[in-house]
């Protein structure tokens, strides 16, 4: 039987999405957080069976079936738990490693620099609180953090020496096993001499996802450099697969699905002591590929709040190009400075959490903003060798995108952008095109002549706005959330779709929710299927397949329904009032522009009310 490295099967397993595992066997929906199918372990009708990414398992309340991925493999496949562990980690690309004795004793070696990572957090704890940590305490409060703050963050101090080599030798650690751990170096000019890789600096353990700290990063409290330290990379800790208070803000995040990434530890701490306990920061490097799949895990668009200084603004340019071979339907990262240079730390300092949070909310960029404000800030275009400059850095942007979906929606975007940053009739002062109108009658020649052209006036055209297809949104909502568009039975009734093959689509399934009020998608279907109806589902396949990915909860379908058809109502309001107005011009007297006037006032107060 294959023996494999606890490190391999715990990386198999925190890159394994039980989501997606169980959703191969189990039709799920979003409830919330997790998600919500019919358990496959017992026969049942009402789903109480949830599965979460984020905690790792799957649950079911009916039967009591509890498991991470390998069980649910194991049981659903018939597998042994070796064949399980080989199963994932081929679903997750990995090449699959055989347990030696070297691996076996490297993993007890992993346990022993755990234990030592803990003791040391625990003796610069205890230091903060003694003279020696005297200045960092004073430190730690002049930035405005309570006593709760400290504790919650066992933040710490790193006396001058070598202080923790000692106490941790007196407690049984090995020099070898605290060079291993990052937190002693051998000396080069001494043989058989080692010292403390942290001196006097204010330290900030670091945590993995489950709270066991597995390094540290340290400020120096004089002029010594670098100012920030952080612990070189270890068999337990890499900076590429981390990040900063992951394993305490995890929880805010997956309930907001909102997690925000900042530059500094300060920014997290601030941050969470203010209220807003969803940020994390990266650990001395960029955004790693492997951290941003790490975020997705809590928030499909996490959001990147970067100093606006110029490393701040190169790490957001860094993070976007990082994630483009990354991005997939539904999943990216939004951008957003703040004010003034400001840091979260000192913004809230200023201007308070509420202020913050408003800010955060509002003034973010998608990422498609953010690599166009890269592409294209400080560059001049005032040339044809320029502008198709511009045109061939987009190409290689767009190249770096993998997922051809996704691809083809930032070509799209890029393309309209260019031609209007690119025209030669732009104005330069509003953004707007420079447009000849036309005046006067015509000349000898039947057409128009110099002398009945007036002079050039800017008018601005703002970017067209690409509307959905109504029609077509609301019948996939209907084929996929019956339960949900019956509820709007009413509305939908009354309305006439343009087609008329849609209509008559739309009039069959009002007819088929208004038999079995309870259909559900498959049965709803069925009727479909039987009543000639198949084609709707290849007429939809766009929609229908879009829906199925994005995976609306309940109430987003509910909100989409209601604003398409206010939409609809309002073109239908716009088009009626058009008409009356002609009709209250062409009346035949003053009765009959009464009336017609009383209905544009009504006509025109139902379209105030829907604004």
């Amino acid at each position: 039987m294959p023996v494999f490295p606890p490190s391999f099967i715990q990386e198999v397993r925190s890159r394994t999405s039980i989501v997606e595992l169980v959703g191969q066997v189990v039709k799920l929906k979003r409830r919330g957080n997790e998600y919500w199918g019919c358990c496959p372990f017992h026969h049942e009708k009402t789903a109480s069976f949830t599965v979460s990414d984020e905690k790792e398992f799957y649950h079911c309340f009916g039967c009591g079936a509890h498991g991470n991925a390998f069980d649910f493999a194991m049981k659903i496949m018939g597998m042994s738990f070796p064949e399980s562990v080989e199963y994932l980690a081929r679903q997750a690309g990995m090449e699959i490693p055989r347990a030696t004795d070297r691996d076996i004793e490297r993993e007890r070696k992993k346990t022993g620099l755990s234990e030592a990572l803990e003791a040391a957090c625990v003796f610069f704890e205890e230091q903060l609180r003694k003279p020696a940590g005297r200045e960092g305490l004073y430190y730690l409060q002049r930035r405005g953090l309570t006593e709760e703050t400290i504790k919650t963050f066992r933040l710490g101090f790193a006396p001058s020496g070598n202080a923790l080599k000692a106490e941790l030798g007196r407690r049984g650690f090995a020099p070898e096993t605290l060079v291993e751990a990052g937190l002693v170096m051998k000396s080069e000019r001494e043989a058989n001499s080692f010292y403390d890789y942290f001196r006097n600096r204010v330290m900030f353990p670091i945590a993995d996802r489950r709270g066991k700290i597995i390094a540290f990063g340290g400020r120096v409290m004089d002029d010594g450099e670098p100012k920030y330290l952080n612990s070189p990379d270890t068999p337990v800790f890499s900076k590429g697969d981390n990040l900063y208070a992951l394993h305490l803000s995890g929880e805010q995040a997956r309930k907001t699905r909102e997690i925000i990434v900042v530059e500094g530890y300060m920014d997290v701490i601030a941050m969470a002591q203010a209220g807003i306990r969803r940020a994390v920061a990266p650990l001395g490097t960029a955004l790693t590929e492997r951290q941003i799949q790490l975020l997705w895990r809590y928030a499909p668009e996490p959001l990147c709040c970067f100093d606006g200084d110029g490393a701040g603004q190169r790490a957001a340019v860094r993070a976007a190009d990082r994630v483009l071979p990354l991005l997939k339907a539904g999943y990216s990262l939004r951008f957003i400075t703040l004010p003034d240079d400001l840091d979260p730390d000192e913004y809230i300092k200023e201007h308070g959490k509420t202020a913050l949070e408003e800010f955060l909310k509002t003034q973010y960029r998608p990422l498609s903003k953010q690599l166009w404000q890269t592409l294209t800030t400080d560059r001049a275009l005032d040339t044809p060798e320029r502008k198709a400059g511009l045109n061939k850095d987009i190409a290689e942007t767009l190249s770096k995108i993998a997922d051809p979906d996704v691809k083809g929606y930032y070509r799209q975007e890029f393309e309209y952008a260019a031609r209007e940053l690119t025209s030669p009739y732009k104005n330069k002062e509003n953004g707007g095109r420079e447009v000849w109108r036309k005046t006067g009658g015509f000349g000898a020649n039947g057409r128009f002549g110099v002398k009945n052209v007036s002079p050039r006036i800017k008018v601005y055209h703002p970017a067209p706005v690409p509307e959905r297809d109504e029609t077509r949104m609301l019948l996939t909502y209907f084929l996929l959330y019956p339960d949900i568009a019956a509820d709007y039975s009413e509305e939908l009734a009354q309305w006439r779709a343009p087609d008329e093959r849609l209509s008559g689509a739309l009039a069959m399934l009002l007819s088929a929710t208004a038999a079995d009020p309870d259909a559900t998608r498959e049965r709803l279907a069925d009727h479909v299927k039987q009543n000639g109806g198949e084609w709707l589902y290849d007429a939809l396949g766009a929609e229908i397949e879009m829906l199925k990915r994005k995976n609306p909860l309940p109430q987003e379908v509910r909100d989409d329904i209601a604003r398409l058809l206010t939409g609809m109502r309002k073109k239908e309001l716009r088009d009626e009032l058009k008409r009356v107005a002609a009709e209250i011009d062409g009346a035949a007297d003053e009765t009959a522009a009464a009336e017609l006037w009383e209905r544009y006032s009504a006509l025109l107060a139902e379209e105030k009310s829907l604004a």
